[in-house]
């Protein structure tokens, strides 16, 4: 069975429909003993995200914490309608409307199965590089390209970052995608692409403050 486009937003709406349903039950039976807080995160973003986490939980064995996994555009869909208290995301995303802390900014990165003599290269250097590209970062990579008139060989785009790495592992081409997710890549050369373009934000987006937020804040600007 293959669903139509109009299937795949009718799905995808039924889904988060569902998921807020069970959430609503999860919370209404943790009143008593636990303090639930429902944060969405981006794949990209799990090695930065995860420590803090760990060490919010710590400050109160009481906090429940409710993960949603997706990209920037769907969670914010999430933050906006209720369902998350906090969104840990990646720009370019549009912020209106929202409080939010800037965790760290990173560089895009090009990964492939061949080492290379530099760490740091420039956009030029992957004009005759077979390239696969994570599709979320897809239109600022072209852009980027475009504005220096550089060409490119796309052979690949994907819909996960860590596609792109395993298709970059497997010889298929050179990844690009952001470097904190690049690192997980134990058996690729990784090479710091220069250009300021091409860097990105992690951030922390929110609503309405809560205590656990508000931990959580402090965590993540020491």
């Amino acid at each position: 069975i293959t669903l139509t486009k109009a299937g795949s937003v009718f799905y995808q709406h039924a889904s988060d429909i569902l998921e807020r349903s069970l959430s609503a039950v999860r919370e209404v039976s943790m009143i008593t003993d636990k303090k639930l807080f429902r944060i969405g995160i981006t794949p990209t973003v799990v090695p930065v995200i995860a420590p803090y986490l760990a060490k919010l939980v710590k400050t109160d064995s009481s906090i429940h914490l409710e993960l949603f996994e997706g990209n920037t555009y769907h969670l914010k869909e999430l933050l906006d309608d209720g369902t998350l208290d906090a969104a840990i995301i990646r720009t370019p995303v549009n912020l209106h409307g929202c409080q939010y802390l800037r965790i760290e900014e990173e560089p895009m990165v090009a990964v492939s199965k061949k080492e290379k003599a530099k760490k740091v290269i420039a956009l030029k250097d992957l004009q005759q590089e077979p390239l696969v590209l994570y599709r979320r970062y897809e239109p600022l990579i072209q852009e980027t390209f475009d504005a220096y008139n550089y060409n490119r060989n796309i052979v690949c785009e994907c819909e996960d970052a860590r596609t792109a790495l395993s298709l970059a592992k497997e010889g298929l081409g050179t990844a690009i995608v952001p470097m904190t997710i690049a690192k997980t890549q134990k058996e690729c050369a990784i090479c710091r692409i220069k250009e300021k373009e091409l860097e990105t934000s992690i951030l922390m987006a929110w609503h309405l403050n809560s205590p656990i937020l508000t931990t959580l804040t402090q965590l993540l600007s020491k």
